[in-house]
């Protein structure tokens, strides 16, 4: 990268030799760009599950193909505005940084065991634990995340020909991946065993349908983008919206207590996600939400 190459922008290359069929190799670029805009956005709702990242494609060579995009940052509450001296630096640099490392232990096939696993998760909440915003809770990154993605980014790569790689370049360091990266995900799998683990936050969801079975009562909501079913385990404020104290128009949202539990075993590739609402908040009509807008941090 050149020395104006602020700490939250990133390039991605598609080196090869000789010609390549245009519409493989957009279509290669596009689907990686795709890979590590969901990287981050996972890590950016651990932080801020309102934020909204975008890429802003701002350069392109052709000498094989050399992208250039920012990141742009957008939704950020006001509170997280007064606690952040420089926002766009700090979330720019924290994404920019897990792509790396990410993308580093892809190509050199870091990922052998649960103990390199762990060093690689470890690195990454060190980064994420910088951040110390006072206003939200801040969750960490676990193993089975760090795997998956290592695994998408290497099957990405080994949609190469020998001699093509993708090339990662930011601030925080450089890294490749071919057709040559792979990670023995039932090896690994097995290593890490069954686990429960649980997240609570509080969380503001759309709702999409409702099911009102007594005490089984789950509903419907829209969490990044995707419709989960959610055990609402509030009785008093169920209690409340039988006896119509509480209204709910379509596509409102519910500010909640959610209760994240992810139960994993050795025979999955992802672990089952269950959600429980403990507490609702409010109810949030859809104007006071989408209708918000606030400054963009990464220009």
């Amino acid at each position: 990268m050149d020395n104006n190459t602020n700490y939250y922008d990133f390039e991605l290359d598609l080196n090869f030799e000789g010609q390549k069929n245009p519409a493989i190799a957009f279509g290669q670029i596009a689907k990686m760009y795709n890979k590590l805009w969901s990287i981050d956005q996972q890590i950016l709702y651990n932080i801020l599950p309102i934020a909204k990242l975008e890429y802003e494609l701002v350069d392109l060579e052709y000498s094989s193909i050399k992208s250039k995009v920012n990141q742009i940052l957008k939704s950020i509450p006001d509170d997280i505005l007064k606690d952040i001296t420089n926002p766009g630096k700090l979330f720019g640099h924290l994404l920019v940084y897990t792509k790396q490392r990410l993308i580093k232990a892809t190509e050199t096939n870091e990922v052998q065991s649960k103990e390199n696993l762990d060093k690689i998760t470890s690195d990454i909440n060190k980064e994420i634990r910088k951040l110390s915003i006072n206003a939200v809770i801040v969750l960490e990154v676990n193993n089975y995340f760090v795997l998956n993605a290592i695994n998408e980014i290497g099957i990405e790569g080994r949609k190469l020909k020998k001699g093509e790689f993708f090339e990662y370049k930011s601030k925080a360091g450089n890294a490749r991946v071919g057709n040559k990266s792979a990670v023995n995900m039932a090896k690994l799998l097995y290593e890490l065993g069954g686990q429960t683990l649980e997240q609570k936050r509080i969380e503001t969801l759309k709702v999409k349908s409702l099911d009102l079975l007594s005490d089984r009562a789950s509903w419907k909501l829209i969490r990044q983008g995707k419709q989960i079913e959610v055990k609402i385990l509030d009785k008093d404020w169920l209690n409340d919206y039988h006896n119509r104290r509480v209204i709910i128009q379509p596509n409102d949202f519910l500010k909640l207590e959610l209760k994240i539990i992810y139960t994993t075993n050795a025979n999955s590739l992802k672990p089952i996600v269950n959600y429980e609402a403990l507490k609702i908040h409010e109810v949030i009509p859809p104007d006071d939400i989408e209708n918000d807008k606030q400054t963009e941090l990464f220009e």
